[in-house]
Formats: structure tokens, C-alpha cells, sequence
């Protein structure tokens, strides 16, 4: 099996969390730095098959030797055969059998770099017990830096951690390969099914490292067809989508354990008898708006426009915006120099009928963490309407906690998580019908004041339900 272009390494999913991102500031650093990789003062030589130390200078074994020092309870000649598979990347590129050097460190050393393919190894027996001094966790995610799932399920989780390790789907292969010695647990988020995920979960179970899946949404094949970006009509059929979910479904039967961040992944998930943890979605505590600031916005409502936000992290939501589309053109026939409204993120044409009747209408393409949360604290009202499906019912109510921590509140369709979150009329509004969603924001046109004690009750409840704590 190979590996391909994995200085690239991990290759992105589809979004599943919300809020319209790009390089989040906060994630604009690596992960803590490893020790530094010291010179090597042993090498490692094939005697036929076993390995042995001898003392040498040789800088083509420095990263292999740098592992060993990692892991020093494992032996020499372990590390070799769970790292590559030596035959196969001999057989792929005898010129580096010819030259004499060993398949790992040819590859570790030059061969990534080349482009060349990484051999995994598969699953090994073990030949010994493991002792790992290390005690941080690694998070992992399939997703780039800029998806709300690596934010929310890799950096913000790893704060609950003293001692983390946290690296994105772009990240390179010799780095973590590196983390991965360096960790007693790997938790990876949303493990897209690939060579790269084999490989890395393949050698966290080869080196007894324990391996946790977190997952935010559902990995439930036979109900593809209400998939986002299948009812959205984006391209992938039902076949396509439900083979998809079936890849990633392999990756269970590695896992020594599931997190996931609704009750209802994990009641999907009970039947694989592995232990599971529900770890919901939060913000940090120094990203809510300041009290004042809010206050200050909404005492300014009399003397202007009403302000509405629609925000989608992806193309894949465009069933569920049909269900306030009608709603708001009504809204801007009846009521045309009365609001304004901003899409924000990857929202299509959605603006278009609108602005025929109303030109208060702004268009904003993706952003990064902070300029999203500075957008959205401009606004009075944010909009989240959901399908009445299994996997909307499974979704994180992130919009709620994104919102709510500027003192925005949100009208939102009554899916599971939203209504745990959301008391009608009191932290935001619940709407099901578009009879219902028009007369919410009707009502809203007409009094804006209500939003002066909701919104600062949806600032309230995130501080007291969804602001994490950190290590």
C-alpha cells in the first residue's frame, strides 16, 4: 500500500462545523515544537534480518535515530519495520536497494521530499510491551487549519490538556511521524479515508499509543440520501456519498475508544461496544464580546436598520436556507428599507432574489476565526434554519455558541442540539414552519427592542453552557 505526496499529508473532508473560516489566527503557530533532533551518536545495520547498534556519525539515520530516542523502550529493529515497509519501497525503488541504505532512512531523509511513496507497513505483532513516559496528547485532524472542525474539535479541545501536541491536515509527514513518538493517546478528528490515516493510526496501534476517533458528525451509510451536500445537489450522488461514509466507517475497528460531540453520534455509535465520550463543542472564554460593546450596538437599534446575518461554513446547506429563502424576499417586498442582511461564508447565489426588492444586501467570502466573530458581532440577528433530518439532528448548535458570544441571538430551526441550547423568545427564537420563521422576523422589524434583553441572554447562557475550561 502507498502512500502519496505526503509532505502534503493529510488530505481536507467537507466541513462538518459551522462558521465561514480561513487560517484562524489563533492557529497560525504549530503545534509545541519537539525536542530539538540531536546528533546521532549510534547506527543502525542490517546483519541479514536483525539490527543492531554500532556507534557512527551517519547524518542519513539521524531522523530514525531521533525516534529511538523518543521511544526508548522499543527496540531498534521494531522502530525499522513500523515506520515503512522496507520490501515493497525496494521493489518500488531498487536505486535506493542498490545504493545500500535502508528503506527508512533513505525515506525519512530524502525520499519524502522526492515525492516519493511511504510503504506502510499494516498492522504488526507486537514483540514486546510498551512503556510510554510521554504523557501529551496528540490532536489530529484529516481537516486544514482553516475548517471549523480542526478549530473546534483539535485546537479548542486540546486546551482542556496540559500537555498537548495539536497538528492539521497539512502538516508534513516527518513531523508527525515525530508526534506520534512523542504521545501517549492520539485523537484524530474526522480521519479522512486515505493512505496517509492508515498509515499514522496504523503506527499509533504498532507502538502502543492509544487511539481515539472524534467524530462531529454521523457515520451512517444507510441514510446518505439527507447528507448536506447530496440534498443540495452538489455534485456527489447518494451511491457516491454512501460509499464515502462507509471508507471512513474502516477506521472504527482500529479505535480503542470514540469522542464525539452530540449525544446522538454517540447513541449512533453504541453498538461497536468501545468506550465513548461526549465532548461538546465550546469557545474560549477570551473570544465573548464584552458587555459594554454589545450594549453600546444595541441601544444604537432605534435610530437605524435592523441588521440580519445568514453564515454557512459550506456549499453543502443549500435545502436547508430554502426554508428562510421565502421568508426573507417576503420580508423585503413588505418591509424593503426596514433591515439589511449579510451572507457570510460559502452562501452561492442565496442574495439574488433578495436584493430585486431590497438593496441593503452584502455579500462576504470566507474569513478568518477572528474577522468572522468581528462580523458577526455588526449584526442584530443571526439566522441558522436546519432540515428536519438525522444528520441535522446530530449537528452541533455552534452557530448558537459563535453567536451568542457576541450577543447575536439566532433564529433557528428546533433540531436537537438547538433546542437544548435555545429557549423561545428568551435566548433566541425556535422556528419550524416559513410561516413561523416570517413572523419571528416580522415581529423583530417591527419592535426591535426585544432584542435588547435576548441578545444579552444568548451572551449569558454561552458564557454559563459553552465557554471551555482551560488548562
Amino acid at each position: 500500500m502507498t502512500i502519496k505526496k505526503t509532505s502534503s499529508a493529510l488530505q481536507p473532508g467537507p466541513s462538518g462545523a459551522s462558521g465561514a473560516l480561513k487560517d484562524p489566527s489563533m492557529a497560525t503557530t504549530e503545534a509545541p515544537k519537539l525536542e530539538p533532533i540531536a546528533s546521532p551518536v549510534e547506527n543502525v545495520v542490517a546483519k541479514v534480518k536483525t539490527l543492531k547498534f554500532v556507534p557512527s556519525l551517519d547524518p542519513n539515520k539521524k531522523f530514525v535515530e531521533q525516534l529511538m530516542r523518543d521511544r526508548q523502550d522499543i527496540e531498534p529493529d521494531y522502530i525499522y519495520r513500523c515506520i515503512i515497509n522496507q520490501q515493497q519501497y525496494f521493489d518500488k525503488y531498487p536505486d535506493v536497494q542498490h545504493s545500500g541504505m535502508l528503506a527508512a532512512d533513505h525515506y525519512f531523509t530524502y525520499g519524502f521530499n522526492e515525492s516519493r511513496e511511504l510503504k506502510r507497513p499494516g498492522l504488526l505483532k507486537h514483540p514486546q510491551a510498551f512503556r510510554i513516559d510521554h504523557q501529551a496528547t496528540l490532536f489530529l485532524s484529516s481537516a486544514p487549519r482553516r475548517d471549523g472542525s480542526f478549530v473546534y474539535r483539535c485546537l479548542f479541545q486540546s486546551k482542556k490538556l496540559k500537555k498537548n501536541l495539536v497538528y492539521h491536515g497539512k502538516t508534513e509527514i516527518l513531523k508527525l511521524v515525530r508526534a506520534i513518538f512523542n504521545c501517549k493517546e492520539l485523537i484524530f478528528s474526522r480521519p479522512e479515508h486515505n493512505e496517509t490515516s492508515l498509515y499514522l493510526i496504523e503506527l499509533a496501534k504498532n507502538i502502543g499509543v492509544n487511539v481515539i476517533l472524534d467524530y462531529d458528525d454521523l457515520l451512517v451509510p444507510e441514510h446518505a440520501e439527507y447528507l448536506g451536500h447530496v440534498r443540495s445537489s452538489e455534485g456527489r450522488s447518494v451511491d457516491a456519498a454512501r460509499n464515502n461514509i462507509m471508507g471512513k466507517s474502516a477506521f472504527l475497528l482500529y479505535a480503542d475508544g470514540f469522542r464525539c460531540s452530540t449525544h446522538l453520534i454517540a447513541k449512533a455509535m453504541h453498538h461497536l461496544s468501545k468506550p465513548i465520550e461526549v465532548h461538546k463543542n465550546q469557545i474560549l472564554a477570551s473570544m465573548v464580546r464584552a458587555k459594554q460593546d454589545c450594549v453600546v450596538r444595541l441601544n444604537d437599534l432605534p435610530r437605524r436598520k435592523l441588521k440580519i446575518l445568514y453564515l454557512s461554513g459550506t456549499a453543502t446547506h443549500k435545502k436547508d436556507y430554502s426554508i428562510a429563502q421565502g421568508p426573507l424576499i417576503r420580508l423585503a417586498q413588505l418591509y424593503p428599507d426596514s433591515f439589511e442582511i449579510t451572507f457570510l461564508g460559502n452562501t452561492g447565489s442565496h442574495s439574488a432574489p433578495i436584493e430585486i426588492f431590497n438593496p441593503h444586501v452584502k455579500t462576504v467570502s470566507r474569513v478568518n476565526f477572528d474577522e468572522m466573530l468581528n462580523i458577526i458581532s455588526q449584526h442584530d440577528i443571526a439566522l441558522a434554519p436546519l432540515e428536519n433530518t438525522i444528520f441535522n439532528n446530530a449537528k452541533s448548535n455552534i452557530k448558537f455558541i459563535e453567536c451568542g458570544s457576541q450577543g447575536v441571538p439566532v433564529i433557528a430551526s428546533p433540531r436537537d442540539e438547538f433546542k437544548a441550547a435555545i429557549t423561545h423568545g428568551v435566548n433566541g427564537w425556535l422556528c419550524e414552519s416559513q410561516n413561523e420563521w416570517f413572523t419571528q422576523l416580522e415581529k423583530l422589524i417591527k419592535d426591535p427592542k426585544i432584542l435588547h434583553r435576548v441578545s444579552l441572554k444568548a451572551r449569558e447562557s454561552v458564557i454559563k453552557q459553552h465557554v471551555l475550561g482551560e488548562q
